[in-house]
């Protein structure tokens, strides 16, 4: 019994250091930000590197559905409307794995590698890493 109420006491202060050293975004990314179409496609249009066959696959209703969500600690997105493009909706929570960040950046690290999103006054954009256009997202929150 006196190892468990030695155990306790230190298991209780690891488990608070750890929960407190959850990375955490900067303040101005967290709420829900929708995939903003028209100024996706405007940026798009001054992309140097998109061929005529990417242009028309983006064209065709491809932005403005995703919803990415952010709280301090953890994030999701979905589609709005029924599944889109064959993808399955995930309502999991994922915590946040940073290779950096700032007040007005912040890099994921994902499966594939690195995500990079910049708050541009009340939006966010990533730059898909395969193209030079930014991917827009406006606030649909408070």
């Amino acid at each position: 019994m006196r190892k468990i109420s030695v155990f306790l006491p230190v298991a209780i202060v690891v488990l608070t250091l750890a929960c407190s050293e959850r990375q955490q975004i900067p303040e101005g990314f967290v709420g829900t930000w929708q995939s903003d179409e028209a100024l996706t496609l405007a940026s798009l249009d001054k992309s140097k590197s998109i061929t005529p066959a990417d242009r028309e696959m983006f064209s065709d209703d491809f932005f403005g559905k995703r919803v990415v969500v952010y709280r301090s600690h953890e994030g999701k997105t979905y589609w709005i409307g029924e599944e889109w493009g064959g993808v399955e909706q995930d309502a999991k929570w994922y915590p946040y794995d940073f290779a950096a960040s700032g007040p007005d950046f912040i890099t994921f690290r994902t499966p594939p590698g690195e995500t990079s999103w910049h708050l541009d006054g009340d939006y966010i954009y990533a730059k898909p890493s395969e193209w030079d256009f930014r991917e827009y997202y406006r606030r649909i929150d408070d």
